[in-house]
């Protein structure tokens, strides 16, 4: 499909002339790069050559223009936009996260929604009111309810629920938590970092679960100390970029 940026219709009594101007290489890039996260802040934290980036995307770029263009001709339309591009975080996420913990001896529940479901979860609930020491989390979708849990009440859960659907179990899970400070809410980014930086390390996210300042991540046992690892590094790099400010 050609892209068509601009539209002209000249004519006179005998015929139509139609002349169609195409995208041109800046915006072809423009738009590339907007459509990648990673790339955008890759390139505001200057972590990618110029020449590199333009290599990896000449023939996309060639294949939307329809035409053979030089790496050269990519380089020169990319100098301008990166020159003018905003930091890819409008916040300083040190600023906004702390406390990093865990909450190791978790699994994952994931139960077909019934009539009686919920009442059955209140119950449990109830009996835990005095174990702060236990997670007890569940989130109802439309069609499934998740429930995170301590090993130690997954007997217990496996009771109550013996006539429900049961439709998927993941063991050995350990939530990452961190703290969300004052005006978090309103802040865009603050959310995406640790999911951005787990997503780069390569690992996976089984679940994520909010409150109103708190963000826990859920991650698996053998991947634990990787993320912690990484998060860590990351704010420890961002708050010295900051200081140094």
């Amino acid at each position: 499909m050609i892209r068509i940026n601009y539209l002209y219709i000249l004519y006179n009594s005998n015929s139509v002339c139609i002349i169609i101007y195409m995208i041109s290489i800046s915006q072809s890039v423009e738009e590339i790069v907007n459509q990648s996260p990673y790339m955008r802040e890759a390139l505001t934290e200057k972590l990618i050559n110029l020449s590199s980036l333009a290599r990896k995307i000449q023939p996309q770029i060639q294949n939307e223009l329809r035409k053979s263009i030089t790496q050269g001709s990519v380089v020169i339309a990319l100098q301008p936009y990166v020159s003018q591009m905003k930091p890819y975080y409008q916040v300083n996420p040190p600023d906004y996260l702390a406390n990093l913990g865990l909450r190791s001896d978790l699994f994952e529940m994931t139960v077909k929604n019934s009539s009686e479901l919920l009442t059955k979860l209140a119950k449990i609930s109830k009996n835990l009111e005095t174990n702060f020491a236990s997670v007890f989390i569940f989130t109802q979708g439309f069609n499934e309810t998740s429930i995170i849990t301590s090993k130690s009440l997954q007997s217990t859960l496996e009771i109550e629920l013996k006539n429900e659907e049961i439709v998927n179990i993941i063991p050995d899970l350990t939530g990452i938590s961190l703290q969300r400070t004052h005006g978090q809410i309103e802040t865009t980014g603050v959310l995406q970092f640790p999911l951005r930086i787990l997503a780069w390390e390569g690992i996976s996210v089984i679940e994520i679960y909010t409150t109103l300042n708190e963000i826990m991540v859920l991650v698996r046992d053998f991947e634990v100390d990787k993320a912690i690892s990484a998060i860590r590094v990351a704010l420890k790099n961002l708050s010295m970029a900051s200081t140094k400010k």
